[in-house]
Formats: structure tokens, sequence, C-alpha cells
């Protein structure tokens, strides 16, 4: 190929980039937040966007010390490449929430989160969605996120973990699980 040609298809590469299909945009950044939630080995993250239409990534606690318990949480990934992708006034990601879906994470009885990502910085935000008087219709917080090789994911992914466990054991199931009586 001569160079004209090259930079002809380089350039098509990247207007499809630029262009890219919606679902594609929600595919990558599903792939970017598991890995993220990843790092450090302290979650397994499993892929469920195609099998449950609120939440995209169901992830368990991978127990580090003996008695530790695979607690789980769901997250529902929003993401976007937008130029102008973060709020002046606030800093906040402009990854909007539908009211119904903040509604059915707040609802489902497992700990529930929202990840805003930045598909071309790579980098993800963690929003919990526990309470009704949260608004995330226009963007999420970013208080707590995770980036690429950041010597600040360890904090904010045992913070994300110790969230996850208090929840976990303010239910006590570990006292009714034992104690209950099943009929089956």
């Amino acid at each position: 190929r001569d160079a004209q040609e090259s930079r002809g298809l380089g350039d098509v590469y990247k207007r499809q980039i630029l262009h890219m299909n919606p679902n594609l945009i929600g595919d990558r950044g599903e792939m970017i937040a598991s890995n993220r939630l990843m790092e450090g080995g302290l979650f397994y993250v499993e892929c469920i966007g195609g099998k449950m239409p609120t939440f995209d990534l169901l992830c368990t606690i991978a127990p580090q010390n003996v008695g530790e318990k695979p607690y789980q949480f769901l997250v529902q990934v929003k993401s976007s490449k937008k130029l102008n992708l973060y709020t002046k006034r606030n800093n906040r990601i402009k990854t909007p929430v539908t009211t119904s879906d903040l509604q059915a994470l707040i609802d489902y009885p497992l700990p529930t989160y929202v990840a805003g990502v930045d598909i071309e910085a790579e980098k993800v935000y963690i929003a919990a969605a526990f309470d009704k008087n949260l608004r995330y219709s226009s963007s999420i917080p970013t208080g707590h996120y995770l980036e690429n090789n950041s010597p600040n994911n360890a904090s904010h992914l045992n913070s994300l973990k110790q969230d996850v466990i208090r929840f976990w054991q303010g239910l006590n199931v570990d006292i009714y699980k034992p104690s209950y009586q099943t009929q089956l």
C-alpha cells in the first residue's frame, strides 16, 4: 500500500471509532469496568448485561482471609465517548441513569451500584444506588474512581469491598441463613 492509501484507511478507522455503535460503547464500558473491578483480586466479576435488563455486572467478593464471605453485589454500567463528558459545576460524569433503572437497582435485595465509564480515558466512577433520594438522571459523582494502574485503585476497591460487607453484615444473613427452616 502506498502512504496515501494507508492514511485514508486510518481516517476511516478514526471516524468509525468516533461514531461507534452505542452497543459497542456499552460493551466496551462493561469490559473496562470489569477489568478495573478485578484489579487486585478483591472481586470476581461476571458480565450479565445480556441476561438481565437493569444489571450489567454480578460481582462477588473473592475471600482473602479465613471466615471472609463471598458476598455479592450488582453494578449497572453507563458508558460514553462524548466530548465534554464532565459537568463543569461538580465535575460529575455525564452518564445518566434513568429513574426507572435507578429504582430497579434500589429495589433489588442486593447491594447495587452504578458505574460511569469514560471510554477514552478508560476511567470508571462508582456510586452507590441504595437511596431513593439519589438522582443520577443527568450524571454520576466522580468521587470513587478506578483508572488503569492507578495507586488509588486499591484504596477505592477496598472501600467498595467494605461497603458491601457492611451491607450484608447489617442484614445478619450469617445468623439468619443457618437457622432458617426450609419447607423443601
